[in-house]
Formats: structure tokens, sequence, C-alpha cells
């Protein structure tokens, strides 16, 4: 993926100017940096949530998973039916994706039945289920506690192999653990 010349403004405020950006396909790349870098901007930018920018934004693919900061659920869907509301893309079923994120048994719950950590969690399976060829995760894993991440974190990780995965962190720990790129923006 490249970003070429990229300029976003906010009104007189100017988050990228003429940024440029090689992203290597295929790879897991934490992106880091102090809070109002920019960080989740450039997400929205390439995932095609926001397309008021000059410049270019080159990808293979429009097909992409995301993993916003907030979950984003459905009140009225229970966990397995949050997960299935996405088109399914993978070889993965709802009972494999619920067990990566410790949720197997909490497949009937509802939203409002879940911690915020379940309810990311939710969200990171439903991502996986989904299956798209670009990942963009913004801060998925800091409702987790540690002894939890290290249980589930090698399992999405393998999930994700060949894939281009896009995850802005602040955990310098994850990115040193699983990146295979960290990107920082000033």
């Amino acid at each position: 993926m490249k970003i070429n010349n990229l300029t976003k403004k906010f009104g007189e405020k100017i988050i990228f100017d003429n940024f440029s950006l090689d992203i290597p396909d295929g790879k897991i790349t934490f992106i880091m940096g102090e809070s109002g870098s920019g960080k989740t901007t450039l997400l929205r930018l390439i995932s095609g949530l926001d397309k008021e920018f000059n410049g270019e934004i080159i990808k293979n693919t429009d097909k992409i998973s995301c993993v916003f900061q907030e979950p984003r659920l459905f009140p009225a869907l229970n966990a397995s039916d949050n997960i299935e509301i996405v088109n399914k893309g993978g070889n993965l079923d709802i009972t494999d994706v619920l067990k990566l994120v410790e949720l197997e048994n909490d497949a009937t719950l509802f939203p409002a039945e879940l911690s915020g950590g379940m309810k990311m969690r939710l969200s990171i399976a439903r991502a996986l289920y989904y299956n798209g060829d670009i990942f963009i995760m913004d801060e998925p894993f800091a409702a987790l506690d540690e002894e939890l991440k290290d249980r589930i974190l090698p399992g999405i990780f393998e999930s994700l192999k060949g894939k281009t995965v896009l995850i802005v962190s602040h955990s310098i720990e994850d990115a040193e653990k699983y990146a295979d790129n960290i990107i920082k923006i000033k």
C-alpha cells in the first residue's frame, strides 16, 4: 500500500501535509505516535471512511476488516448475530472466531451483558470472520489485561498471517512482540 502526498485538514488545522508512506503488503504494521498525531485519521482515510483529502492512497483491495476504538456492536443482536451480520469472507466459522477471543461460552449474550473487554474481543472476532484482505485496528487490545492478551493474541496474529494489518497502538510491548514493521507518526 502506498500513500503519496497526503494532505488532510480539519478546518485550518493541518493533520498531514504532503505525507507519503509505503506500507508493506502482507505484513503486520503497528502505527505509533502521540495522541492527536493523526493515527486514527490515517486509518479512517485508508479505510475510506473519510474521503476528504488531497493526495493518493493506493491499495490493492477495498475488502477491509475494521476494529474501531469503541466496539460498535448492534445492541439488539447477541454475540453470534453481531458476528454473522457481516458477509463471511473466509474459512473461519463463528465458533472458531469466538474461541480465538475466548468468547465461545458467550455466543448468546447481548452487548449490554458484556464487559468492555468482551465487547472489544467480539469486535475483533467480527473483523476476523469478515476476513478482509486488509485489517485496520485502532487500539484493539487496550481494554484487555496482559494475561488475556498473552492467551489470545498469538492465535489472532496467526490467523492474520499473510494479510496487510495496520494497528494503531500505544503499546510498545505489543508492537515489539507482533509487528513486522513499526511506523512512528509525529
